[in-house]
């Protein structure tokens, strides 16, 4: 049975992801890195250092420690100062019906904090019960450990969380942490987010659909096994095996 939702922030709450687009592509730039869009939009999820340091090596350039520092400095900066980031559209509503039905309710995203809180604001951020930034874990999506330490802090057993994603790498890490995980087509085309378990077109789909998209994982032969990546994470698949 699903108790608790856990959404991704950028491309999914927020409609932010054409500002850090057009952030990577000014900054890559000065590098002397032409940026595919569509890099960045396939990349989200995971932390800015890992972003970059994966932009570096895939056009060739050699890059040491403090060029991905200076360069992660550089984007938070322009993205920050050039962005009009705003919640999509349904995303309130989806909200309030899961905590007046009492699910609990995380954000699980590969941005900093200081990304986050701005846009969502203190009456919003106060809604969920968690929220797991890219200051919190050592290693972001696709590896499971953002989301299972959104489950750890709410005290629930992998198969009994939701996820909502709008990129492979954060389906990935869904999936291995053993979540059921649902995607919307807010950033990518249906064929990019063919892992998830079911694909909505946006929130007001996702508003409809959520009754029987649940309701599918109440039988345990249809719920999602935890195949944990950190070992230090490894109690999970111990209160998988206690619950079911």
């Amino acid at each position: 049975m699903i108790r608790a939702i856990l959404f991704d922030h950028d491309g999914v709450l927020v409609d932010s992801m054409p500002y850090h687009v057009e952030a990577w592509k000014r900054v890559m730039k000065r590098y002397g890195i032409e940026v595919d869009p569509l890099e960045i939009y396939l990349a989200e999820g995971a932390t800015t250092m890992e972003v970059a340091a994966e932009l570096f090596h895939r056009h060739n350039k050699p890059a040491s420690p403090d060029d991905v520092q200076n360069l992660v400095r550089e984007k938070r900066d322009v993205y920050l100062a050039n962005n009009a980031t705003q919640i999509n559209d349904g995303v309130i509503e989806v909200l309030e019906y899961l905590k007046e039905n009492r699910y609990r309710l995380a954000l699980v995203t590969g941005s900093i904090r200081s990304q986050v809180e701005p846009v969502l604001g203190p009456e919003i951020c106060g809604w969920f019960d968690c929220i797991v930034t890219a200051e919190d874990v050592e290693r972001g999506k696709p590896d499971p450990e953002p989301y299972l330490r959104a489950i750890q802090r709410l005290h629930i057993a992998p198969s009994e969380a939701l996820v909502v994603e709008n990129a492979p790498l954060g389906i990935r890490a869904g999936k291995s942490a053993g979540c059921g995980v649902v995607a919307i087509t807010s950033t990518l085309s249906p064929y990019h987010l063919r892992e998830a378990d079911a694909i909505v077109h946006d929130f007001m789909e996702l508003r409809r659909r959520l009754p029987s998209i649940m309701s599918k994982y109440d039988s345990p032969a249809l719920q999602p096994r935890l195949k944990p990546a950190l070992p230090e994470l490894q109690r999970f698949v111990d209160i998988e095996e206690e619950l079911y």
